[in-house]
């Protein structure tokens, strides 16, 4: 598999993000075998997990970034994806924000967040934060394969009864356009590069209140074509091994019928 491996940083571009050179060299100098910093799947992979199930905290007091689930075991995934490319590791931890029996997996590197913002990784609550699939992805088939593999991971379904996948995220009723704008990204490449058909994005009448009062509302996009459910699965996938196995039986099941009509 080939994909363009053009340089997305250097040292010196990070560093000129520094008020000053002087800090942003002390800061840096240790981790200088991060440059150049090279587009890769690998790190189209952990944008959308970041952009998924991930959360980066980039305030003055406090950068860092949390990937959250369940599974150790996927847990692990994200942190070795990570330590794969910048050699940081992180520490897994019980989640104490909700009853849902979640864990983190958390990362304490204050130039790792930097990087990982300037590559497009959003900061904050997602829900009342725009933000698009970056440039250096969308300009590669494989990045940006990587990167749809990894958001329907995180944020996909497989509808057995509708056999369809459908992709939701909520977001605060002011940024509903860019949802549907982020979407849109989603829907326009999967057709330019894969041929992979989906619905226009769409909103339903439901919506969710957060505790601070403000309204959010889920954004959604559906692939139902049974060739293009094929394709998806045979040229993007989803790695969520439950959600891998539904998205098979979909697609077999459309095989199959077309091959008792021939």
């Amino acid at each position: 598999m080939e994909f363009d491996k053009n340089i997305l940083l250097n040292f010196e571009d990070v560093v000129n993000t520094y008020n000053s050179r002087w800090h942003g060299v002390k800061a840096l100098s240790r981790y200088s075998y991060w440059f150049p910093l090279v587009a890769s799947p690998n790190l189209a992979g952990i944008i959308a997990d970041l952009m998924g199930d991930g959360h980066v905290q980039d305030t003055p007091l406090r950068m860092r970034l949390d990937y959250t689930s369940k599974s150790t075991e996927e847990l692990n995934r994200f942190g070795a994806e990570v330590y794969n490319i910048f050699k940081i590791g992180g520490k897994i931890r019980k989640c104490t924000t909700n009853n849902y029996g979640t864990m983190n997996y958390g990362v304490n590197c204050r130039p790792l967040i930097r990087i990982l913002r300037l590559l497009g990784a959003p900061a904050g609550a997602k829900v009342l934060t725009k933000f698009s699939i970056p440039e250096w992805i969308l300009k590669d088939k494989y990045l940006f394969a990587r990167f749809v593999n990894r958001l329907f991971s995180c944020e996909g379904s497989i509808d057995l009864y509708s056999k369809c996948i459908e992709i939701q995220m909520y977001k605060s009723e002011d940024l509903i356009e860019d949802g549907l704008n982020f979407f849109t990204q989603i829907k326009s490449y999967l057709n330019e590069y894969f041929e992979i058909k989906t619905t226009n994005p769409f909103l339903d009448n439901t919506f969710n209140l957060r505790r601070d009062g403000i309204r959010i509302r889920p954004v959604r996009l559906k692939i139902k074509n049974k060739d293009s459910l094929i394709k998806f699965r045979d040229f993007v996938g989803i790695e969520d091994s439950a959600k891998g196995a539904r998205l098979k039986i979909i697609t077999e099941n459309h095989i199959n019928k077309t091959l008792i009509l021939a």
